[in-house]
């Protein structure tokens, strides 16, 4: 196993939750579902304190936020309107990284990331090379160069015929990802527990 997928095997297993949101990589293969470590499986139990902080790790490792990024996601969350927690999670998928990796083009938020980043895209047909870029309902993202259409990678991707979420519509003939609107509650991945992420953040400020 690559060294890569193995991390995230650890962390998925650390947090009993799986980084890639298709489960796929989580259990294939393994049969040990339990905490990484010799005890994994007897651990106590652990604090509220404890708990918040996993829920933390989930939103961030899953969306590829660094702590200052989440922190700050969340106080500009508190000032719009509606719940938080819905708002935090709406916004990272609101992401121009995340919609990339949503459409199935690519593997993983880390490659959306990387190819983001390197001006592989377009917004409403301009370059943008943040990935974090918000992206708003009704743009439409394509790649910027029709030859990426044959990178191996792009290929590899696209053969798994992964499900899009229902926000989104990818025309796989184009390769042209539209947002159609932002996603609602019953959308979100179900393993965060997002009341326990804003009970983390409300402490620190």
């Amino acid at each position: 196993m690559p060294e890569f997928w193995r991390k995230i095997w650890r962390k998925s297993r650390a947090l009993n939750f799986s980084l890639l949101e298709n489960g796929k990589e989580f259990s294939r293969g393994k049969k040990r579902t339990n905490p990484p470590g010799i005890h994994g499986n007897k651990r106590k139990r652990r604090s509220a304190h404890a708990l918040q902080n996993i829920e933390v790790q989930k939103v961030r490792l899953l969306y590829g936020l660094k702590e200052k990024q989440l922190y700050n996601l969340f106080k500009k969350s508190k000032k719009k309107k509606g719940n938080v927690g819905d708002n935090v999670l709406k916004s990272c998928e609101s992401r121009l990284d995340n919609l990339v990796f949503r459409s199935g083009i690519v593997h993983t938020r880390r490659l959306a990331r990387h190819w983001v980043s390197y001006g592989h895209f377009l917004v409403n047909n301009q370059k943008v090379n943040i990935p974090s870029y918000q992206v708003k309902p009704d743009q439409i993202i394509n790649l910027r160069k029709e030859s990426m259409a044959e990178n191996k990678l792009v290929k590899s991707a696209l053969e798994q015929n992964i499900k899009v979420p229902p926000y989104i519509n990818f025309d796989r003939q184009k390769l042209a990802i539209t947002y159609l609107r932002y996603p609602i509650t019953e959308e979100f991945n179900k393993g965060i527990n997002t009341d326990l992420v804003m009970e983390w953040y409300n402490r620190k400020i």
